[in-house]
């Protein structure tokens, strides 16, 4: 039991780079809130609200619990884009550390994934494989009307 004893107390005493990481964390967290709200402000004409019942989209507000490697875990928003029929789309922030990116965020829906990659502050493309290689589009309000298009048919 003592040696249990210590090792939770060496899992709950700051790391080194704890600081940092958070910091990173942070950054990109805020990073992907401010594309989340520029990816509502551009849906906004479909959106329903009590003014307009008829659009064709409602919005509603993730909270997404991501979790990486052996650090905490934090929370980063997300949404759901639900169209007539039942047929939706999720954006769910899924990681900061990624293979040549600085984020990923997944679009879900039943016809598949679409990935949203980071490559710097404000700096996000849609990305997918083709054959051998990987292809891109930045983000965009008609690269995202594409891509909703395709995932809510």
């Amino acid at each position: 039991m003592d040696r249990l004893l210590e090792h939770l107390k060496q899992i709950r005493a700051p790391m080194a780079d704890e600081q940092q990481w958070r910091q990173k964390i942070q950054e990109w967290v805020d990073d992907f809130a401010a594309r989340l709200a520029e990816i509502k402000a551009w849906l906004r004409p479909l959106l329903k609200d009590p003014g307009n019942p008829d659009r064709p989209l409602e919005w509603e507000d993730l909270k997404v619990l991501v979790v990486e490697g052996d650090h905490e875990a934090y929370s980063a928003p997300g949404a759901r884009l639900i169209c007539p029929r039942g047929r939706y789309v999720e954006i769910v922030p899924k990681a900061r550390h990624v293979f040549k990116a600085t984020g990923r965020v997944d679009l879900v829906s039943r016809k598949g994934r679409v990935l949203l990659a980071r490559f710097g502050p404000r700096k996000w493309s849609f990305v997918w494989p083709d054959e051998d290689e990987w292809r891109s589009a930045e983000l965009s309000a008609d690269s995202l009307a594409k891509v909703l298009e395709e995932m809510l048919v």
